[in-house]
């Protein structure tokens, strides 16, 4: 009778499942992280004015939260046009802040731009997982992309001085036509002729815009376009 050999195709093939299972192991966690940051930059065009979120004319926004917290951040107009930046933030946990006050700092090769906080309370908590990714749009709802979390002060008189609703999708468009202004002004005091386009065909504003540019012009944004909005 002849001999007859059985394979054990499991332990034949056993180095493969687990090549084939740690791939998965490992692949999982870095399909999670490029949900996140997989996203394209912030863009002008998609600026997002969800209902129920305050904005400040300084373009950072609030949102109330049903415990009480109000949650804060910077939205995605002024993210659109600065491009990548990191922030240096200027208040710690438990400090008092007053509206209108210096909360942080976006900052960019050399060029900064100021962050004030649209209300008055006491800062309760800082969300050191969005700083890593304030410029980047990620797969996350928009109010999940808060910087600082605050216990209000003086909410029902202060939340009548931001803007909700219909009068956010109005306010953004003169935005746009404000910013032309601003960017119109920087590129005749500066001579512009050697910086980037800033006008894309038609006249629509480039994303980033203000990435390339010197930090003159940031201070003249500053002042001219967010300073002159307080």
């Amino acid at each position: 009778m002849p001999n007859l050999f059985y394979n054990d195709i499991f332990a034949t093939k056993g180095i493969e499942y687990l090549l084939i299972i740690s791939f998965f192991f490992v692949f999982i966690p870095f399909y999670s992280y490029l949900k996140e940051v997989e996203g394209p930059l912030f863009s002008l065009v998609n600026v997002r004015l969800p209902r129920g979120v305050f904005f400040d004319k300084t373009h950072t926004w609030a949102y109330l939260k049903s415990a009480g917290q109000v949650q804060v951040g910077i939205d995605d107009f002024l993210a659109a046009l600065t491009g990548p930046v990191s922030l240096k933030l200027h208040k710690s946990s438990g400090e008092n802040i007053e509206r209108g006050d210096h909360l942080a700092t976006l900052m960019s090769k050399g060029k900064s731009l100021k962050v004030y906080s649209p209300v008055t309370g006491t800062l309760r908590s800082i969300n050191k997982q969005a700083l890593h990714k304030f410029s980047k749009r990620t797969s996350k709802e928009f109010t999940e992309n808060w910087l600082f979390e605050m216990v209000p002060k003086r909410w029902d008189v202060e939340k009548a001085m931001l803007i909700l609703g219909e009068r956010a999708q109005e306010w953004m468009q003169q935005e746009q036509a404000r910013l032309r202004d601003v960017l119109a002004y920087a590129e005749r005091k500066y001579d512009l002729s050697v910086q980037p386009v800033l006008l894309q065909e038609g006249g629509e504003i480039q994303d980033q815009v203000l990435e390339s540019l010197s930090p003159e012009i940031w201070e003249e944004f500053q002042s001219e376009f967010i300073d002159a909005a307080k």
